[in-house]
């Protein structure tokens, strides 16, 4: 019998891609955060009732004391000491800002990532360091922005710098990557602190496309085995996969949980006519290829339900963190050259560009963070502005993992994470690739300026993200002050940056 068409499934009502419509979903109560090192002060603690021993008088008797320990103890549910949590860092790969129903995907059917979400923090401004794969996952492993290695990390790695999993493993965790790589040329267990490495680069595409389950189905199968195997943590893992990357190419079992789709351009904003408009004059079939292409997407849903059902089953759930992005956002442009390439339907929203751009469409990531008890279930932020830089300074700060902040590009997010407020950025997100010549970037409180280079003719160019996410209006000629500021800010860090970069040639881009 011939599998019956998806159900259509229209986008989540209460916030559109920008969490801007309708009203956000109350979320249930939370637990005070049981953190470690700078997220939670002395004082913090005090005022939850635990027993602070830095405000006992000197003279206090042991019994006293005892009485004291007593009352506090009373006051509050008892709980075993907090243990480190282990941290699941989920990432796609080019998977779109639109690309999830949760998102606000016309027909997308992720109902596992929708429930991490349901049950976590969604943060709305979330950003990459790079709009191509390594550079996006050099700041994330080293809170560096990419333009400053004078050698690019695909082919020299991340040289003295450290990364988060070598400081994690000096805290006792046990540290695992499994999935694509693309962070230098040694790929090993003792890279990086990582104790154990799997399921690389060799093994994406066609080449385990005969797996019903998804092509990154084995990532999460190693995935899965390693967090058995440390299931007494504390532990980190990277779960990278390759969807939505070139070539998606689904089994037919897959593809066949699709069809029946038809595609109604209406149901996109005009960004995606121009794709779907390529493809047809190419030739293609713009249903089929998002039948293939929801497909994909849908298999690394499975994948991720797999893995999180897995967590529950091991008593895991409640000390675990649990984060899923994408490394940058879907490419817009190949989808009209034919072959496999008419299968990239990768969505972005309602914004300009994509991959190998740095508009808001490449560089604006989906980022769903979950800590049952510590983060805010069924939260939306969007007014904090984080990037990829802050994944090691906040896991630091939530870690209790001593760092000196001046080291790195990034700032520590975790007050917007465990729902204390939007974070307010002291540090401005700065792009530029490893090119002497290319655009540099910045992104400071709601403003984002472009800065050309004479080499390429392009417009100097000022924008209110927050007002205009679509970065439609140039505000260059209304706003010269900031423009100045902006300017001189991006200027004096492109100033510190190298004056030639070595770099081989980067198919996997």
């Amino acid at each position: 019998m011939k599998p019956a068409a998806p159900a259509r499934i229209s986008p989540p009502p209460a916030t559109d891609f920008f969490g801007t419509a309708g009203t956000e979903p109350s979320h249930r109560e939370h637990r005070a955060p049981k953190v470690f090192g700078s997220v939670a002060s002395v004082a913090d603690r005090c005022a939850l009732g635990v027993p602070c021993l830095g405000r006992i008088k000197h003279g206090i008797s042991a019994l006293t004391l005892a009485f004291a320990l007593l009352a506090s103890t009373t006051a509050l549910p008892a709980a075993a000491p907090a243990a480190k949590p282990n941290i699941i860092f989920l990432l796609a790969d080019d998977l779109g800002g639109g690309d999830l129903h949760s998102y606000g995907h016309p027909y997308a059917r992720t109902p596992n990532l929708d429930s991490l979400a349901r049950d976590g923090t969604r943060i709305l401004q979330a950003y990459s360091t790079g709009s191509t794969c390594c550079p996006a996952r050099t700041g994330l492993m080293t809170s560096k922005f990419p333009a400053t290695y004078p050698t690019y990390p695909a082919n020299g790695g991340f040289a003295e710098r450290i990364t988060i999993t070598e400081l994690l493993k000096q805290q006792g965790y046990a540290t695992g990557h499994f999935g694509k790589w693309h962070i230098g040329p040694v790929q090993q267990p003792g890279t990086y602190g990582l104790d154990s490495i799997g399921s690389g680069e060799e093994e994406s595409g066609n080449k385990k496309r005969g797996d019903d389950r998804g092509r990154d189905a084995h990532i999460y199968d190693d995935a899965i085995k390693f967090i058995e195997r440390h299931r007494g943590g504390p532990f980190y893992v990277n779960v990278w996969g390759h969807i939505s990357h070139h070539p998606v190419n689904p089994t037919d079992a897959l593809v066949q949980r699709w069809s029946g789709l038809k595609v109604n351009d209406g149901d996109f904003p005009p960004q995606m006519h121009g794709k779907f408009n390529e493809v047809r004059q190419a030739g293609g079939d713009v249903d089929d290829a998002m039948r293939r292409y929801l497909a994909d997407v849908e298999s690394l849903d499975d994948g991720v339900g797999r893995l999180l059902k897995r967590l529950d089953q091991l008593g895991l759930r409640e000390n675990t963190i649990v984060v899923f992005s994408s490394d940058q956002g879907a490419d817009m442009t190949k989808a009209g050259n034919g072959g496999l390439r008419f299968n990239q339907m990768g969505f972005n929203g309602p914004v300009r560009g994509g991959k190998h751009t740095h508009w808001e469409g490449g560089v604006r990531v989906p980022w769903i963070v979950r800590w049952p008890g510590h983060v805010p279930a069924g939260r939306t932020d969007a007014q904090s502005v984080i990037s990829g830089v802050d994944w090691l300074p906040t896991l630091c700060a939530i870690t209790g993992t001593n760092i000196n902040a001046a080291d790195f590009d990034g700032e520590d997010t975790s007050a917007a994470w465990l729902g204390h407020g939007p974070h307010v950025r002291t540090k401005p997100l700065l792009w530029k690739t490893s090119s002497p010549g290319s655009d540099s970037l910045i992104r400071e409180g709601p403003w984002k300026l472009v800065r050309p280079t004479r080499k390429n003719g392009a417009e100097l160019a000022l924008y209110d993200i927050v007002n205009d996410p679509a970065e439609k209006n140039n505000l260059v000629s209304k706003h010269p002050d900031i423009v100045k500021k902006l300017s001189a800010k991006v200027a004096a860090w492109v100033a510190t940056l190298p004056k030639s970069y070595v770099k081989t040639d980067d198919p996997d881009r």
